[in-house]
C-alpha cells in the first residue's frame, strides 16, 4: 500500500503542477475587432494620388480552452489575436497591426500600430466608438487614431497623421503626413 501512495503524490503533484493557474478568454465582441478581414485578402485604398493595397498577411487567434500549461513559466493563459498586414504604397512596404490581448481581471488590451503610429487601449482607456462617415457611407463603431490619443514612435516618410478604425469594417481611412487622403475603395477576399 505505501508504494502506492508514493508513486500517486508524485503523479498528482506533477499533473496539477501543470494546469493555469487562471485563463482569460475573448468574447464575441472582443473578437469583433479582428473581424473584417481573413488571411490572404486584399483591400484597395484610392486617393487622388493614386491607390495604395493592403494584403493580410497573418491572423492568428490564441485562445486555448485546455488547461493545461504550453509553456511552465507562464501559470495563467491570456487570449492574444493579431491581424498583420502590409500597405503597398508608391514602392514602399509599410508594416501595419492590429492585436487584441484579454489578461487578468478580463481587462481587453486593443493594440493599434500603422507606419509608426502606436496606441494601446484597454477596458479602462477603451476607445471611445463614434459613428463616422466615409464617401457618404456612416459607420457605427469607428474610432479615429491620431494625435489626441496615440504617437509616432518612429521618424519615416510614410509616417500618417491619422487613421480610422471601424471595429466591424477594418481600416477605412488614413492620411499620410504630406496631406495624401487613402479612403476604403474595395475589399478582394482571399481565393478559396
Amino acid at each position: 500500500m505505501k508504494k502506492y501512495v508514493f508513486i500517486l503524490i508524485p503523479s498528482v503533484v506533477l499533473f496539477t503542477s501543470c494546469i493555469y493557474t487562471a485563463m482569460y478568454h475573448f468574447s464575441n465582441s472582443d473578437l469583433e475587432w479582428l473581424s473584417p478581414y481573413e488571411q490572404g485578402d486584399t483591400v484597395l485604398f484610392s486617393s487622388s494620388e493614386g491607390m495604395d493595397t493592403m494584403t493580410m498577411e497573418m491572423i492568428k487567434v490564441c485562445d486555448d480552452y485546455l488547461p493545461f500549461m504550453a509553456n511552465e513559466g507562464i501559470s495563467e493563459m491570456h487570449a492574444t489575436g493579431r491581424i498583420t498586414c502590409h500597405i503597398h504604397h508608391r514602392g514602399n512596404l509599410l508594416e501595419n497591426d492590429i492585436a487584441i490581448l484579454k489578461n487578468a481581471h478580463d481587462v481587453l488590451r486593443v493594440c493599434f500600430s500603422f507606419e509608426h503610429r502606436g496606441v494601446i487601449f484597454n477596458t479602462k482607456n477603451e476607445p471611445r466608438l463614434y459613428k463616422v462617415k466615409v464617401n457618404g457611407a456612416t459607420y457605427e463603431n469607428a474610432i479615429k487614431i491620431d494625435d489626441s490619443n496615440s504617437e509616432i514612435i518612429f521618424i519615416s516618410p510614410n509616417n500618417c497623421e491619422y487613421f480610422i478604425w471601424s471595429k466591424s469594417k477594418g481600416l477605412l481611412q488614413y492620411k499620410y503626413l504630406n496631406g495624401d487622403v487613402y479612403t476604403f475603395y474595395k475589399k478582394i477576399p482571399r481565393k478559396k
